[in-house]
């Protein structure tokens, strides 16, 4: 018989692991009335994409390469170990060649799939019709129709790269930066050629000749000796200058006996001219600081010698002393202006309100409390000007999100005083209140649904600069029914119309400058930026099974440590989760499945406790090419038993309640790392590792289920819906997304491109799973153990997204690579299923094969 190439799609189930407690099923049972996409391949050779990627790459690259001409392959940078860094070496380079998507030149082959001379006689006919047609409708008094582009033309213009030929100047002028890079990192007598080679290169050796007319540029480093700094001294013409730098010397960070570094001689120049702004040196900056390097004191050695003096100017003398640049300022008077200009208008004599040595200018009415106002101003008066203090001025009054623009200048002509300035603050005001009404769709765990949100937002709350958010949300979801009411999937995962569940509550948000507590209020509190958040929140979900109320209460602080590191800490945190209406149908589920976590989570029960959180996000850092961003999360729910009452479930077991609700203990860690890597202006590659542990005790043995641990879903593990598989190896039947853990572990990795206008492109790999930490005979293989690796489950798959810059849509299709509720030996995809189709035979009455599973995500954002 004559095997088949062909792929056959459709839509299918997932099917359960056949060992376990539960009994075995059909694997098609396991995720019934989920939307899972299976293929079945019959041989291992995929013809379509493969077809697409031989279209792609199967063109002469260098076929619109002109005569005599050749295509610059890529560069190679041949430099001894140890010595210059050839990271830094590459950026450097001024020819690079084609960009790539996975080693293939996508961009370059778009640029010449088209044929120039068709396309621009297509061009030609197009324009000829289009002029023909303007004149007539220029009679009729119509507007002429616009030019528009072939599509020859957009995929070259817009989608498509020129060829990079290769060019002997910029080749001389990367010559040239090379070296010259290289002397400023301490290699003085580097010496820097270049070869074009017309061959292969492997492994460093030379091959045959290119087929094409393409070309490899070689840059050949000798660096010859490296050069250390010997003496490092400064000259100043001013002693106060001398007295101050002299008595941080030993801070700096030109040390004798390091290699000679003129990015090290940048830094310690930003360090003295910061060392001396902060002593009330206002016009001092770095520039004022230059260097001298002797290379002839023998031994491979530099004396460096820092000058601080202005520019050489005709007539001028360079130094310092009794300039401005050479004077200590004190801040007399500090101006603080709050109006808004009107656009195109005259400026009204502004009113003036005197709070101790602070001038406030307001028009009409001041909109803030003067001590709100200046508890953001560090700058004082009478004192010494202070780098510091201007810097925390403008990130704290910029951070309270009250002005649209914060300006700070200093004046020094209108005092009548040497060495005295005057400081304004210009404050421009927003928008104080706010509406909105926004409509969202949703994907909770693959469940798709909308929702309607209505918002208030006050930024100058009690004139205070405090702020006020409140927000009332409706939404409707598809859910999963656990009891299969009103659809004939009885027990298994079902739904009940296209929105079975609704979402409805309120949530006010309060902000509040800085920390609301009994205590002086330090420097150190106002210069980090604290803020005081106080949230509450109610929302009622009614599902087909069940209706829940969630009551929230937090209170806590926040404030930046620094630019990219923030601390939040929340004292108070109260949730209580009620479950009110059960229908008897979904009581005898609970009842059937005999699983006191299921049973726990849809108990009235009650958190009590606090929440520490510490962020790193270097986001806005927008200069490097390596972005990073951690949470680490500690939550400790708290007994509260002094304020309770003793009680016994069914089962006889004793626990506390407060308020007839029982409270839960526990204490969880959390952690997201994050690291995204820019390979060019088109490509990156993201990064994330995720870890979390919960240990439940004392009143409520399990943790309740919003507080559990999950994977899957569309940003997780995206081969697998949320809360679908796990824990550990445990293989039961799916009646519901309902597989939570006590313990996390997951990683994932995505490789991300442009492809054409707004599409982008995804290949990622997803790895995970979840653990309980205790051995449950009614659960096995759920426990963490030894064998934990062996246990990780591994998805794969191809994404899609339409980037629209201020949002993402996403779609993700995730294959199952690896099932860890799988036989050993059977868990990865290209391990035979014999176990376990033997078993699907026995079940099905007939042959029953195992069917690759795919899972369809759709998204907003980028998954991390």
């Amino acid at each position: 018989m004559q095997r088949s190439n062909a792929l056959q799609f459709g839509l299918g189930a997932q099917a359960a692991g056949i060992f376990g407690a539960a009994p075995p099923e059909d694997r098609r049972q396991r995720k019934l009335g989920s939307t899972v996409l299976f293929v079945r391949i019959r041989r291992p050779h995929i013809a379509l994409p493969l077809a697409g990627l031989l279209v792609l790459t199967g063109c002469d690259p260098t076929k619109r390469v002109p005569e005599g001409r050749y295509l610059l392959k890529r560069n190679v940078i041949t430099v001894p170990a140890g010595t210059v860094n050839t990271g830094e070496l590459r950026s450097i380079i001024k020819q690079k060649p084609n960009k790539k998507i996975l080693g293939l030149q996508f961009y370059l082959t778009a640029y010449n799939l088209p044929d120039p001379e068709r396309m621009a006689a297509k061009r030609a006919r197009k324009d000829q019709r289009r002029d023909e047609l303007n004149e007539e409708r220029a009679e009729r008094g119509k507007a002429a129709k616009p030019y528009k582009r072939t599509f020859g033309q957009w995929l070259r213009e817009v989608v498509g790269e020129p060829p990079v030929l290769l060019d002997s100047s910029l080749t001389e002028r990367t010559v040239d930066q090379l070296e010259l890079y290289v002397h400023r990192e301490g290699w003085f007598r580097a010496a820097v050629r270049d070869t074009v080679h017309f061959r292969h290169s492997f492994l460093g050796r030379r091959r045959g000749l290119f087929k094409q007319r393409k070309a490899e540029v070689e840059y050949v480093i000798d660096p010859g000796p490296m050069y250390r700094y010997r003496n490092v001294r400064f000259t100043v013409d001013d002693p106060l200058i001398q007295q101050y730098v002299q008595a941080e010397w030993k801070n700096s960070k030109v040390v004798p006996g390091d290699r000679f570094d003129v990015d090290v001689l940048d830094e310690e120049r930003t360090r003295i001219a910061g060392h001396l702004r902060e002593l009330g040196y206002l016009f001092f900056t770095r520039d004022l600081i230059r260097y001298d390097a002797d290379t002839a004191v023998g031994d491979h050695q530099v004396d460096i010698v820092l000058r601080l003096e202005r520019p050489v100017q005709k007539g001028r003398e360079n130094g310092l002393a009794g300039t401005p640049e050479g004077t200590v300022y004190t801040i007399d008077d500090i101006t603080v202006a709050t109006m808004r200009r009107p656009f195109g208008g005259i400026i009204e004599a502004p009113d003036t309100l005197r709070t101790g040595d602070h001038a406030i200018l307001y028009q009409d009415r001041l909109r803030y409390k003067p001590q709100a106002l200046l508890n953001g101003i560090f700058l004082q008066p009478n004192e010494r000007f202070r780098q510091s203090n201007a810097d925390r001025t403008y990130r704290r009054l910029t951070g309270l999100r009250v002005f649209d623009r914060v300006d700070i200048t200093y004046d020094t002509t209108g005092t009548g005083r040497p060495g005295v300035a005057n400081a304004r603050i210009d404050l421009l005001p927003g928008k104080e209140q706010s509406m909105s009404l926004e409509g969202f769709g949703t994907n909770r765990g693959g469940f798709l649904g909308t929702s309607v949100s209505l918002g208030y937002r006050h930024r100058n709350l009690f004139r205070g600069m405090g702020s006020v958010q409140t927000q009332l949300v409706l939404g409707l979801e598809a859910q999963q029914s656990f009891t299969g009411a009103g659809s004939s999937n009885a027990g298994n995962v079902g739904g009940d119309g296209l929105f079975n569940t609704i979402d409805i509550g309120p949530e006010i948000t309060f902000r509040f400058p800085n920390f609301l507590l009994p205590i002086k209020r330090d420097r150190f509190s106002r210069s980090s930026a604290p803020r005081t958040a106080i949230s509450l929140l109610y929302n009622y979900q009614k599902r087909p099974d069940y209706g829940r109320t969630l009551a929230k209460m937090s209170f806590g602080y926040e404030w930046n440590e620094s630019r990219y590191n923030t601390f939040g800490f929340f004292p108070i945190e109260i949730n209580v989760i009620k479950i009110p209406q059960k229908s008897d149908d979904f009581v005898q589920y609970l009842t059937q499945a005999n699983d006191p976590v299921l049973t726990d989570s849809y108990t009235d029960h009650l958190i009590a406790g606090m929440r520490g959180q510490f962020t790193l996000n270097t986001q806005e850092n927008t200069r490097s090419r390596n972005v990073f961003f951690a949470r680490i999360t500690a939550e400790w729910a708290a007994p509260v038993g002094f304020l309770g009452t003793d009680a016994r479930d069914t089962a006889g077991n004793a626990f506390s309640t407060v308020a007839g609700i029982r409270y839960a203990e526990f204490i969880k860690v959390d952690s997201d790392l994050r690291w995204r890597r820019l390979i060019h202006e088109k490509s990156s590659a993201a990064f994330r590792v995720a870890a979390g542990v919960g240990v439940p005790y004392g009143n409520l043995p399990v943790l309740p289920f919003e507080s559990s641990f999950f994977v899957g879903g569309a940003n997780g593990l995206r081969a697998w819906r949320a809360r679908s598989i796990g824990p550990g190896s445990y293989s039961a039947p799916l009646v519901a997304f309902d597989r939570i853990g006590e313990l996390r572990i997951e990683g994932n990795a995505e490789y991300r491109f442009k492809l054409v206008g707004l599409l982008e492109g995804a290949l990622f790999a997803d790895v995970g799973n979840i653990w309980n930490l205790k051995e449950d005979p009614r659960k096995p293989g759920a426990a963490f153990s030894e064998e934990f690796i062996s246990e990780l489950a591994v998805g794969t798959g191809v994404g899609m997204r339409l980037n629209f810059d201020f949002f993402i849509v996403r779609f993700d299709l995730g294959m199952q690579t690896k099932d860890p509720s799988l036989p050993p030996g059977e868990r990865w995809l290209f391990q035979p299923k014999d176990t376990y189709e033997t078993r699907l035979t026995e079940l099905n009455g007939s042959p029953s094969t195992y069917r690759t599973q795919f899972n369809f995500n759709l998204g907003i954002g980028y998954p991390f």
